[in-house]
């Protein structure tokens, strides 16, 4: 079975970055900024929705304060953003404006794409019924996003879209086997986490306040064994 709302949000994403890169000339700032807050507040408004679905509150604060500890612990944002710097140089990107601005909204920009909730529940979820809706409302949203950004990243964020392709086609051909292995009342606690990130991104975004959201990342791989935990005595 091929990975269609996949395929389509990629797809979305690159002719969204494109588009951006070939306009962002002529797009002016005072067009540029305003954009990114809205763009910010709808990451808000998509994370507190899904906040809203959680089952174990206990199980996704735990998962977000580890997560996070494991996250600075690591120094999870240093090494991807030395990675990201590396890729870039290789492939000659120009970073414009002040390299570190830059790179923290690049990551900012990547996290969106890469591993927001909605992105992965989607993947999931047409791993197991074929369905694919979710994943094609998402693409509205990404292609509208992925040219306001790309207008102040430029054709760099090309790069974005291969680990997005592969993080969701690897939640798109393991739904079969994860989930066997969890409940809805697991499931939704991951929508929630996915929510809370989402959210953390649309505040950094909109730039209420910067927070290292990479850092945060670990928290999607705990929330599984904390909710199952607490699913055991509540």
């Amino acid at each position: 079975m091929l990975p269609i709302g996949v395929l389509i949000d990629c797809g979305c994403v690159l002719f969204g970055t494109n588009l951006g890169s070939a306009i962002s000339t002529h797009v002016p700032e005072k067009i540029k900024q305003p954009m990114n807050v809205i763009f910010g507040i709808a990451a808000i408004a998509i994370g507190i929705v899904s906040i809203i679905k959680l089952n174990s509150l206990p199980a996704v604060i735990l998962a977000l304060i580890l997560g996070a500890l494991i996250g600075e612990l690591i120094d999870l944002d240093g090494k991807v953003k030395t990675a990201v710097q590396k890729v870039l140089a290789k492939f000659n990107f120009k970073i414009q404006g002040n390299q570190d601005t830059y790179m923290r909204f690049y990551l900012l920009v990547a996290v969106t794409f890469c591993a927001s909730g909605t992105n992965i529940f989607g993947a999931i979820y047409e791993g197991m019924s074929g369905d694919y809706t979710i994943l094609l409302s998402k693409a509205v949203m990404d292609i509208f996003a992925a040219t306001i950004f790309a207008a102040t990243l430029g054709r760099a964020m090309n790069l974005i879209v291969i680990p997005q392709f592969l993080i969701l086609c690897v939640f798109f051909y393991s739904a079969q086997f994860i989930m066997p292995l969890t409940t809805p009342e697991m499931l939704n606690d991951f929508v929630a986490v996915g929510g809370l990130l989402t959210l953390v991104l649309g505040i950094s975004i909109a730039q209420i306040k910067q927070i290292n959201a990479v850092n945060l990342l670990p928290c999607l791989v705990l929330i599984w064994p904390c909710s199952w935990m607490f699913s055991l005595f509540m």
